[in-house]
């Protein structure tokens, strides 16, 4: 994606701007993370980066700042870099990571990437983001895949369903017959991140991964304003029928929660749902909840990967220990342990996936079938497909959407228009 001139410059006066006051850690071996994990699996997978980076002596200082999606880390982000607050690293995923590039904040990694030979162990479609100007700036620690739907045995068996769905018709008549017997069909609506979350496997159903990239990837007016569009809008405001309006509001791990003690029978999320069910108790594969491939999209894989970006530190010390958590970052022992927790798979193909449950199995192998049938895309709810502004002209689209009366082909029409504005936004 061209990085736009207005956004291009904003982002180097930032840079400039900063690297004026070079601020610096008063302790050097000390290093803040700033992510926005704060779910009780979240939490517990960033735990183990603190511990072994403290093995090492370095202070890892969990940044966790709440908030589905990340937007309000970022923007805290800024706001701490403007006043002067440097952090060893933040959590920074997909195309923006080439803005922060421009911005000349980031430290080149290569000596980690070398150390653990990132070029041969990370596949290809991931690695790739990880460089600005052919240098490593950021270090993937996740591999997490989007279309997934995630369902209660029990709940099913009370209505009456036997099998989970395979196709959009036996979903919407599952969720009829749960909703029929006085149960919460589907768990979500939460907010506009969980909106798009849940449209994002949708999209992919009705449209398939090429007109998929068209729409999110490329920014093609045509492809959003599209009947394509309208169909998927049209699928969306179906399952938002099924959606109790009283989960407006809540969490995506509170959506978890119902669905594991048995209180609704499914619910859209990528899986780090995977992660908070085994926090709550509940192996998912196991005998109370189940985890299916989205109907539609059995072949395909929509990714998001977790990375973090690096910060120029001003001494030895901040150098090298940035070099130690970026090696830490991606090595074997911390992806096969915080990727168990976090309900991912590691970024390394060489990790082996023992003691994984089988929804992680499942991910694995679907990752390297769909990398060789091109059938991955980069999740544009979870900001791995384009930059900041139309990613946000998307979710405010959907948002706008599900909470009215908006007909679909008037929320597809706004959202071409949207998107096409913010390919120009700073």
């Amino acid at each position: 994606m061209k990085q736009p001139a207005k956004r291009a410059l904003a982002l180097a006066i930032l840079g400039m701007a900063m690297l004026a006051a070079e601020p610096a850690l008063a302790d050097q071996t000390s290093l803040s993370v700033i992510n926005w994990w704060t779910a009780g699996s979240e939490a517990k997978a960033m735990n183990v980066l603190v511990q072994m980076m403290k093995a090492q002596g370095v202070n890892i200082k969990n940044d966790a700042i709440a908030g589905g999606g990340g937007a309000q880390a970022r923007t805290i982000l800024k706001t701490r870099l403007m006043e002067g607050e440097t952090p060893g690293a933040a959590q920074i995923k997909g195309v923006e990571i080439q803005q922060w590039g421009h911005t000349g904040l980031l430290a080149n990694v290569d000596a980690a990437a070398k150390a653990g030979d990132w070029d041969q162990n990370i596949p290809t479609e991931i690695d790739n983001y990880m460089k600005y100007k052919g240098n490593y700036v950021a270090a993937p620690m996740d591999l997490h895949r989007l279309n997934w739907l995630w369902y209660n045995r029990a709940v099913l068996t009370k209505a009456g369903i036997k099998t989970p769905p395979k196709d959009w018709d036996e979903l919407i008549a599952d969720l009829a017959k749960v909703q029929a017997k006085g149960m919460i069909p589907m768990a979500g609506g939460g907010n506009g991140w969980m909106i798009a979350t849940e449209f994002d496997p949708i999209a992919l159903e009705t449209g398939g991964p090429e007109w998929y990239r068209d729409v999110f990837v490329k920014l093609d007016a045509k492809a959003i304003d599209s009947p394509t569009m309208v169909k998927a809008l049209e699928r969306l405001r179906q399952i938002e029928k099924y959606t109790p309006k009283s989960l407006a509001g809540r969490t995506w791990n509170y959506d978890t929660g119902l669905v594991a003690h048995g209180q609704a029978a499914f619910q859209i999320m990528g899986d780090w749902a995977n992660g908070q069910f085994e926090f709550l108790g509940v192996t998912p594969g196991g005998p109370k909840v189940g985890c299916v491939a989205f109907p539609g999209t059995a072949n395909d894989f929509i990714y998001n990967v977790d990375s973090f970006i690096f910060f120029r530190q001003h001494s030895a010390a901040g150098r090298e220990a940035t070099i130690k958590l970026a090696e830490t970052m991606t090595s074997p022992k911390f992806q096969l342990l915080f990727n168990k927790y976090k309900g991912s798979i590691p970024d390394l193909m060489n990790v082996s996936l023992k003691g994984y449950n089988p929804c992680q199995l499942k991910s694995r192998a679907q990752f390297l079938t769909a990398s060789k049938e091109h059938n991955l895309v980069p999740s544009f709810s979870q900001n791995m497909s384009t930059y900041g502004p139309p990613t946000g002209a998307f979710i405010d689209s959907l948002d706008q959407f599900y909470t009215s009366n908006e007909s679909p082909q008037a929320a597809a029409a706004a959202m071409a228009k949207r998107v096409e504005v913010a390919k120009s936004q700073d």
